[in-house]
């Protein structure tokens, strides 16, 4: 699922991603998209709507620039037409150097209506589905769902909010958590340390202290976080 590269790291290049989320029947759920398994990159995996920031994306800073990708990228991928003012800051990851394909990438959350219908491109994304996060990671845990580190997380922080106005809340006194995982490969999988954890500086996934990371095991991961996400100032 994921490619290191033994050669020069590569530059991270800009891109967006877009929470979708809805209530219907009491519940919270998220809308996931699956990849065109033919895909180099990532084939057949479940993700979030979003992709790289465009020459085409208007904006004065490279963030604004994010949120102009990804409304493009949701009506790209999903067919749905929302504005740059829906979107909340949610998250903020960059890819480790040295994974070959390398983002840095604009994490937001919005919501829809039930009655909003998603059209997927049938080229890029071939299926989609809506879940709530709790069932979401309970099929992934099952090996039925297969997702990469940054939908697993964030499906995690989902699933600690009752509805979408909660969400909202929190993700608005919260600084958007950063991600700059440290990989350390072992034996049976890989650890991504995330910073907060304490053997994320020294690459020591045994160090004691909070944990905050990802473990991944035949093809499934698992996320742990001992730590608090920093208020805004």
């Amino acid at each position: 699922m994921i490619e290191l590269n033994q050669n020069t790291p590569v530059d991270a290049v800009p891109a967006a991603t877009v929470i979708v989320c809805r209530e219907r029947d009491g519940e919270m759920e998220v809308l996931l998209l699956k990849r065109n398994p033919a895909l180099k990159n990532m084939g057949g995996i479940w993700v979030f709507p979003g992709g790289k920031v465009d020459a085409v994306d208007p904006g004065e800073t490279i963030e604004a620039q994010a949120r102009a990708a990804a409304v493009r990228e949701l009506a790209e991928e999903a067919g749905l037409i929302l504005s740059a003012s829906d979107l909340f800051d949610f998250s903020h990851w960059l890819t480790p150097a040295i994974v070959k394909r390398r983002f840095a990438t604009w994490f937001y959350v919005c919501a829809v209506t039930p009655t909003h219908e998603v059209i997927v491109d049938g080229e890029e994304i071939v299926e989609h589905l809506w879940m709530t996060p709790e069932g979401a990671l309970a099929q992934h845990r099952a090996g039925d769902l297969a997702m990469p580190p940054p939908t697993l997380v964030s499906l995690h922080d989902l699933a600690e909010h009752a509805n979408f106005d909660a969400l909202v809340g929190a993700v608005t006194r919260r600084q958007p958590p950063y991600f700059f995982p440290t990989i350390i490969q072992q034996d049976n999988g890989m650890v991504f340390l995330y910073p907060g954890d304490a053997g994320y500086e020294s690459a020591d996934p045994d160090a004691s202290g909070p944990l905050h990371r990802s473990i991944s095991a035949e093809g499934k991961f698992r996320y742990v976080r001992q730590v608090e996400w920093q208020a805004r100032v």
